[in-house]
């Protein structure tokens, strides 16, 4: 008994171009370059031993990152453990990317220092008191860019 023969094609086309892989990451020049053009995050605190994550609008300058905030316990929490993540991701098309950035925060106190904060474009999404700047400067950053599908 003989086993017939198939003919096989292939339904790829040979090109040149090679193939992106589905998870590449991202350098910190990258991210801080992602970051630059993002205005909305999650900011992540500690607070007891359970984090907290908190959806903000962002704005970078000079390598670091500010946002508005009002008393409660966010800003509470950034008193309390200063160290903080803030994370930012957007899916398009057939890519996306998600950013990690980790540092410190501090609550801008010196008149010089919120005088500047107070130029940057850096509006609230609702119409509610959002007095206090915070600066996040960054330790670290990690990334990755992912082919969707």
């Amino acid at each position: 008994m003989t086993t017939p023969k198939m003919n096989i094609q292939s339904t790829h086309q040979n090109s040149s171009a090679p193939q992106q892989a589905p998870v590449t990451e991202l350098t910190e020049p990258e991210c801080w370059e992602l970051a630059e053009k993002t205005s909305f995050a999650r900011l992540g605190t500690v607070d007891n031993g359970e984090v907290f994550i908190t959806p903000l609008n962002i704005v970078t300058s000079e390598g670091k990152i500010f946002f508005r905030t009002a008393h409660g316990s966010k800003l509470t929490n950034l008193i309390l453990n200063e160290k903080v993540t803030i994370e930012f991701d957007k899916a398009e098309g057939g890519s996306a990317y998600s950013v990690n950035i980790f540092g410190t925060a501090r609550l801008l106190t010196d008149s010089s220092e919120l005088e500047r904060a107070a130029q940057l474009p850096l509006t609230p999404w609702i119409r509610t008191e959002k007095i206090e700047f915070v600066e996040i400067t960054p330790s670290a950053m990690t990334g990755r860019r992912f082919i969707l599908g």
